[in-house]
């Protein structure tokens, strides 16, 4: 069967005028077409094993490091790649063995979408300290002043924050396939074009996850003079990473059963509220999950509904 691609935005109804007073004359009903996608996901989408130095050694790193020794600096941080056919982000982890409260940690990597990403993180009093953002590569990370008072070691906790990206490059949900399947079938992606506007979110389990589950969803979001740099925004529609805990079975539209506050509402509005005015980009969805400790049971689907480009010329 031919397949058929429409550009947005797609109206339908007889008047697109702005102005008069007759209704049905002159006065605009047009409506728009509605465009639905979905995700489907389990628990295996996010695992993640505990591993205190998967990303630096100790024995690489002694008292006074100013320039981490990585493992690998080109390995995905949660080491998962074929998932699905997707790959994770995930939160890292450094570990002092002494007192570097006084320093910060540069971190230098790439986020989910392939994207440069940096972030200063405060280190610990002996102790770990997590970064904000997910990770999908380290690429290096810098001590300030003196560098460390002891040895330190880079790696990832399984109850930590995982990003996962809605955009499969082949559809092992429901049709089995793999990365060596002919003809790919990419149906499971979510991608909204720009000026979008979203109209319903729905997080739809269907097997209950056994660990808390927290749930937000982020995108990609242009920043000025276009720069993808720092590009991953973790909760731009909806969620939280804490509060409501959406692991058991059931439907969950936004805003109560899946968070939404007024900035992500705006966002939905007009997906591309936030990108720098001249650089607005479509937008690829991205779940982060934190659960409460490693997770071995659960499923989901995650369907969005929006009206292409309604924010642009129509």
């Amino acid at each position: 069967m031919a397949k058929t691609n429409f550009s947005g935005p797609i109206t339908t109804g007889p008047i697109q005028n702005t102005t008069g007073t007759t209704i049905g004359e002159n006065v605009r009903d047009a409506a728009f077409v509605t465009n639905t996608a979905s995700f489907p996901f389990d628990y295996a989408s996010f695992a993640a094993t505990t591993d205190a130095d998967r990303l630096a050694l100790v024995a690489s790193n002694p008292s006074s490091t100013t320039s981490v020794t990585l493992v690998d600096s080109t390995q995905n941080v949660p080491g998962i790649t074929s998932v699905g056919g997707f790959e994770m982000a995930s939160m890292i982890t450094l570990t002092s063995a002494g007192n570097d409260s006084s320093l910060t940690a540069t971190i230098t990597g790439t986020d989910i979408f392939g994207y440069t990403q940096t972030e200063d993180r405060v280190m610990a009093n002996t102790g770990v300290v997590s970064s904000v953002k997910t990770f999908k590569t380290v690429t290096a990370i810098d001590i300030s002043g003196a560098g460390t008072v002891c040895t330190l070691e880079v790696g990832i906790l399984t109850t930590n924050a995982v990003s996962v990206i809605c955009r499969s490059l082949f559809n092992s949900d429901p049709l089995s396939q793999t990365s060596s399947t002919v003809g790919k079938n990419l149906a499971n992606n979510i991608v909204i074009p720009a000026f979008s506007r979203i109209t319903n979110i729905n997080l739809i389990v269907t097997t209950a996850f056994d660990q808390n589950t927290f749930m937000q969803l982020g995108a990609n979001v242009a920043q000025a003079a276009g720069s993808t740099t720092n590009t991953h925004d973790l909760d731009y529609f909806a969620g939280a990473s804490s509060g409501t805990d959406v692991k058991a079975v059931g439907s969950r539209h936004i805003p109560v059963y899946f968070l939404q506050s007024t900035a992500q509402s705006t966002n939905c509005m007009n997906v591309s509220d936030d990108d720098a005015s001249g650089y607005e980009v479509d937008k690829a969805l991205v779940m982060t999950a934190n659960f409460g400790a490693a997770v071995s049971a659960g499923s989901a689907v995650l369907n969005v509904t929006w009206l292409q480009k309604i924010n642009n010329a129509n």
